[in-house]
């Protein structure tokens, strides 16, 4: 299995620097443009072969070499709490806050990360080496730690069936939860509890009020369902529950198979956020429907 360096490098970690460039599973970056300094990172194995901990960091000079290395695993920075809870994992277990890359499937083994304590670590230690980052970077960074400290998304405006922007935030979620539930299927946990559990983990992991968590549950069982060529029904109705208990009873592989047949139809139907289309006038109505009232 992959490491995906250059999808974790690139697009989920959050590095305050100039420029950067993945080669092999390593990423190397220019802090400034008006340092010599560059910042190399890897993934640090533990004693065990194909088994990583954290992140390991160098600071590189052309002329003077390695001026410094630093360490930061993922337990520490709380980067697998979540997905270790699901599945029971506590400190000291076996495979707490690791990765590894034993699959021979293409399943990136950073689903369901929290990267945002790593990338605050990672400024503060550049911060040290390069001070006047610090100025470049102060309002990313007290913006993204206002985030993480919000552990209640912003619900939707009004009536959240017509705030497209909240519904694309749900729509998001969807394909993200089923990434996850394909990661907790790899650790041998029942289809119907690896579906369950958003209302703990929609915060901080999908971005929406808890309250709604239970939506997303909804939607990825259906998208499986629908996967799997079964009638889908109300998703309160008798049909979906029937086509996730025929789902569960299969080999193990085959509900793999449809989960990620699942997550990659529901990415491509994603839709596009209202802010991204053009304004289309709503039809004019004789007898208008009484608005929405919100909370």
């Amino acid at each position: 299995m992959s490491l995906h360096a250059q999808h974790f490098f690139t697009e989920l970690l959050d590095l305050p620097v100039h420029e950067r460039r993945v080669i092999g599973d390593a990423c190397y970056a220019v802090i400034s443009p008006d340092s010599p300094l560059r910042l190399r990172i890897e993934f640090a194995q533990t004693i065990r072969h194909r088994e990583y901990g954290g992140l390991r960091l160098s600071i590189l000079h052309p002329d003077q070499g390695v001026l410094d290395n630093a360490y930061l695993s993922f337990a520490d920075h709380s980067t697998f709490t979540v997905r270790d809870s699901r599945i029971g994992r506590q400190p000291g277990h076996d495979g707490y806050g690791v990765i590894r890359d034993w699959h021979h499937d293409d399943t990136s083994p950073w689903i369901g990360a929290a990267l945002t304590p790593l990338s605050h670590a990672i400024q503060d230690y550049l911060n040290v080496w390069v001070p006047g980052l610090a100025s470049t970077t102060t309002a990313v960074a007290e913006r993204d730690r206002s985030v993480q400290h919000d552990t209640d998304p912003a619900p939707a405006r009004g009536c959240w069936l017509t705030d497209a922007d909240f519904l694309t935030r749900l729509h998001r979620a969807t394909p993200l939860w089923l990434d996850i539930v394909d990661s907790v299927l790899n650790d041998d946990f029942p289809l119907t509890e690896a579906l369950t559990g958003t209302r703990d983990h929609a915060a901080q992991l999908l971005g929406i009020p808890p309250a709604f968590g239970l939506l997303i549950e909804a939607e990825a069982a259906a998208q499986i369902v629908q996967a799997a060529g079964l009638p889908v029904g109300s998703p309160f109705g008798p049909a979906l529950a029937a086509g996730i208990d025929h789902i569960a009873g299969l080999p193990a592989e085959q509900q793999q198979q449809l989960v990620k047949a699942a997550a990659r139809r529901c990415a491509l139907t994603t839709p596009v956020p209202a802010s991204l289309r053009p304004a289309i006038a709503p039809p004019r109505s004789s007898n208008p429907a009484r608005p929405c009232r919100g909370r």
